[in-house]
Formats: structure tokens, sequence, C-alpha cells
């Protein structure tokens, strides 16, 4: 067993966040300096340009915060490329340096970076072309979207980054919020709290049906009374405002510093045609599935409020993409959530994150994703990437039809199935 608990048979592997990594004397940084600029100069990169240009070409967005010391030290001039141009490594971080060490060996999130968007490319166009489903109708805001809006974007573990089309343009995360609110309540409350009061398996009905599971508990937290659960857990002794502002950091903070809104349009929509969801909390209520003492309508309007906040398909990829970092930042270095927490909302991802497909998705597809009803899409590679799509238009169990359409075609070209590996020749 390695120092992180995991074993050489665990398959997926994160980036540890800054404050894990091992502190180096100076000397020992020098001499890795010394090391790092020796691989680049056996790699044809003598200059300070020239390895911004690589990381650039690999897909490394220089921009990012864990990488502005780094940043820093390549701008400018072309300069030759020595240890004193990182001035001995005083403010580039440890992990700053592995990215580097990474792309000099070709050991990137996503090699051959420049082919992987290619191909990414392709396949967006391909999706594109689908111009089945329609807009969600009954959210009356969320019907004036328009059906023709498409964007992509990418973000790897190492901060390699791309974007298409739509991609800076925000829309409201409705479901897609759900995994994020689950792990909010799950560090907040613990594994057993949480689940005592919400269940864990695929409900196989409606994201939105009047039922319970046979302890009287939500199926799981990605459904509407589930997440309306989770919304109860989250610091239920204060106020609305005081709630919506947390979870508005935390998503903000697992996108990477990404400026997460609200849609103040879109949540008096949903307050006026809220009457299903009103059904389920009083029949959660009836059968005494909250927690003693909860203000059942106050978490009904936190549920409504973080549904209503909004994100693009840039930041939602950073979100996807720390989830499979198990819980670290790509782009901060940052740990935002703990890797037990990672694991239990991916494997609810895997089994409950697409609705009523949530199976045939797990089965054709095989990885974890969240969608929801304004069209966002959020899907996870782990220990690869994350991936977040946004286009209104849904198919009949509301999830949005291009990024399906997407997932399949990724799937066949490549080996990104969580039991791909079995299958191998």
């Amino acid at each position: 067993m390695n120092r992180s608990g995991l074993s050489r048979f665990s398959r997926f592997r994160g980036r540890r966040a800054r404050f894990e990594h091992d502190r180096s004397d100076r000397a020992a940084q020098d001499e890795r300096l010394r090391a790092l600029c020796r691989t680049a100069k056996q790699a044809g990169i003598g200059t300070t340009q020239a390895l911004a240009e690589r990381l650039s070409r690999d897909g490394v967005d220089l921009d990012i915060p864990r990488l502005a010391g780094l940043k820093a030290a390549l701008d400018g001039e072309a300069r030759p490329l020595k240890p004193d141009v990182f001035e001995a490594g005083a403010e580039i971080p440890a992990d700053a340096l592995r990215l580097v060490e990474r792309a000099l060996d070709g050991q990137l999130a996503i090699a051959g970076f420049a082919g992987f968007s290619g191909r990414i490319a392709n396949l967006f166009d391909y999706a594109r072309e689908n111009r089945a489903g329609t807009v969600a109708r009954y959210i009356p805001e969320l019907a004036r979207q328009d059906p023709d809006q498409f964007g992509l974007a990418v973000c790897s573990l190492d901060g390699q980054r791309l974007a298409l089309g739509d991609a800076e343009q925000a829309f409201c995360l409705q479901s897609v919020v759900k995994p994020l609110n689950y792990a909010l309540a799950l560090a907040l409350n613990g594994e057993n709290q949480v689940h005592r009061h919400v269940g864990r398996e695929p409900s196989g009905r409606r994201f939105n049906e009047l039922a319970l599971d046979p302890d009287n508990r939500p199926h799981n937290p990605m459904i509407n009374s589930g997440a309306i659960m989770c919304a109860a857990m989250i610091r239920p002794s204060r106020s609305v405002a005081d709630r919506l502002d947390l979870v508005q950091r935390f998503v903000a903070s697992a996108a990477g510093g990404a400026a997460c809104g609200f849609d103040e349009a879109v949540y008096r929509s949903e307050r006026q045609t809220a009457a299903r969801n009103l059904s389920l909390v009083k029949l959660m209520d009836e059968h005494d599935a909250f927690p003693e003492g909860t203000d059942t309508g106050a978490a009904l309007d936190l549920y409504l409020r973080t549904c209503s906040l909004t994100l693009d398909c840039q930041g939602l990829s950073v979100g996807a993409a720390m989830l499979a970092n198990g819980g670290v930042c790509p782009l901060t270095g940052h740990r935002v959530i703990d890797p037990r927490i990672v694991r239990n909302t991916l494997s609810l991802m895997l089994t409950c994150g697409m609705y009523d497909y949530s199976g045939e998705y797990a089965f054709s597809v095989g990885l974890p994703a969240k969608s929801g009803v304004s069209g966002g899409l959020m899907i996870v590679i782990p220990g690869i990437a994350g991936i977040a799509l946004f286009s209104p238009r849904l198919d009949r169990q509301g999830n949005c039809v291009r990024g399906i359409e997407f997932s399949r075609r990724l799937i066949e070209d490549y080996p990104f199935h969580i039991f791909a590996g079995v299958a191998a020749d």
C-alpha cells in the first residue's frame, strides 16, 4: 500500500493537493530544477519561450492559479532555460514542477492533446447534427432557451483545457447541481447521517415521481426528493440566504473560482410551478423522512435556489475534473472534498445520474454523469478529465440529446468505459 492507502490494484489515480506534497529542501529543489532543464534540452527545448509553447501545445493553460509562479518565470522575452530562470523554485510549488516533468515525459493526463482535441471537435460536430428533442416546457423560463445552443468544454487532471461552441454561455445547473449538493451534505453531516434519510438505490422511476423506498426515504440523492433531503441537511440552522451562499461558494471552489451566478427569473419560474416538488415534501414529511426539526419549506426553497445557480461549460468541466481528480481542483491544486466523498458521489452518478436512463447510460457509456433539464451534462472520466456539455434539446427522459450522442461516440473512440480494461485484447 502507498501513502494514500491505494494499492497497486487501484486503477484510477488522482493528483495530490498542494499541501499533500512532500516538502523539498532547497538543495533537493535545485537538483530537481537542473534535472528538469536537462530533460528539456534533450527534448530540444532550450528557452523559456519554447517551454511555454510546448506546454501550450499540450493543452496546459498557464493562466490557471496553480501555475501562476511558473507563468511568471516563463513570461517575457525568450531566455535560456536554466535553473536560475525559476529563481531556484522559490515561488514555484512542487506540483507545478511535477506537471512540467510529466509534460516533458509525455505523461500528462491526456497524451497527444492536439490529436485528442481534433477528435473531440469532430465528435462535437457529429453531435451538433442531431436536432432531435425539445426544450423543457414545464418551467416557463427554461422554455425560452435557444434550442440550437451547444457548448462543450474539457478539463484534464493536469489543467489541459478545450472549449468548443457556446462553452462560455452560462446556464442554470438544475439537476446537475445535485451531486455537488450531495457531496456538501456528506462533508457537513457524515455518511451515516445523510443516508439515514436518503437511500442510494436507483429508483427506476421518473425523477419527480411521488414514491419513497421501503424505508420511507427518497431512493437516492439524484432525484428531486433526495436532492430536497440533501438541501435540508445543509446548515439547517442558518437562513436560506446564508445556506445558498455556502452552496454557491462551494460550487465556485469546485469550478476553480469560476463565476457561479444565480438566475432569479428561473428561480421565480420554478417557484410558480413547484406543485410536484411541494407534494414530494409533503410525502416525505408525512412519513417522517426528514431529520427532526427540519423546516421543510426552507429546504424546498434552498433546493429550488440551488437549481437556479449558473455556470458555463468551462466552469462545469473543472468541477467534473475535480471529481475525476479525487476531490482536488486541477486549476487551484486545492482539495475541495475528501476522496471518500468523491467515491460515494461518483458511485451514485454512475447508477442514478441520468434519470430513468441511468442503467442504459451506465451500460453503454460506463461513466459517472449527471444531466439537468436546462440541457447541461457533466461527465466524469476518473483519473483523466471532466467534460461538460450544454444543449437545451432534451429527450423524453429529460437528458441532453446531443450530450447522449456525444457520449456514445466518445466511448467508441476512446477506452473510457470503466470496464473497458477487462475487455482489452
